[in-house]
């Protein structure tokens, strides 16, 4: 028996649905991800700096105020390293995510594609 009329454009708009949903999607995700890394970028920069212009006054400092710095250095430097660490291990983590969430629209693109094959084939048979 013949297909059932109209049956190839409802999927074809329906692939052109999920595209479109897919599409905005990837670009949300996209846009966050670069959203996020450049806060956190910024945010490490800035700390960065303040912490710079609170070494910078203790420069002229002799005796106890002299290692209250260089301890404050050694600390503000540590946690400088450890936050960009951290900074490039989440943009890690987000960038896996991204790609995942990718890979997940475009198989349940190919299973509506399938599915759509499928039912043309079943509505062949009839």
């Amino acid at each position: 028996m013949d297909k059932i009329p109209g049956q190839e454009v409802k999927m074809e708009k329906i692939l052109e649905l999920i595209d479109a949903m897919m599409k905005s999607q990837k670009e949300f995700i996209e846009n966050w991800l670069r959203s996020q890394k450049e806060f956190m970028e910024q945010w490490t920069e800035s700390t960065k700096k303040m912490q710079e212009s609170f070494l910078s006054l203790g420069g002229t400092q002799e005796g106890p105020a002299k290692d209250m710095f260089a301890m404050y250095r050694t600390w503000t430097t540590t946690m400088w390293d450890s936050s960009k660490v951290f900074t490039d291990e989440a943009g890690r983590v987000q960038e896996t995510w991204k790609n995942t969430i990718e890979k997940q629209m475009d198989m349940g693109r190919e299973m509506v594609k399938n599915l759509s094959a499928l039912l043309g084939q079943a509505a062949g048979k009839k």
